[in-house]
């Protein structure tokens, strides 16, 4: 069960945004897209180099295992950059590692 959540203070995001990104994960982390859950928070209060008027984005991607986590951070700062309009340097991606024995879906743990 891949989580993504992307916190931005970039006022504009659109449906195409939230759905790219479930494909986005489904295909990097080869799970089903009815597993992925995107949530995106825009317009938020936020400084990235010390100054608010900075573009950026914060995102924390949540998943049973990874595989490559170096390739998955590049392409999901190469989609920030395209869908948001911001500098690679802006874009942050914590990755946390749960396992399936804290996860679940529908009521089911996972593991």
């Amino acid at each position: 069960m891949p989580f993504l959540t992307i916190k931005t203070n970039v006022s504009t995001v659109n449906r195409d945004i939230v759905e790219s990104a479930a494909a986005l994960v489904a295909e990097q982390l080869h799970k089903p897209v009815r597993y992925v859950v995107v949530d995106v928070e825009n317009n938020r209060f936020m400084a990235f180099d010390g100054k608010t008027d900075t573009l950026g984005v914060l995102m924390e991607m949540k998943s049973v295992g990874f595989g490559d986590k170096a390739m998955l951070a590049n392409v999901l700062t190469d989609f920030a950059v395209e869908k948001f309009g911001v500098e690679a340097g802006y874009v942050n991606v914590h990755f946390i590692d749960m396992p399936g024995s804290d996860v679940s879906v529908g009521g089911s743990l996972l593991g």
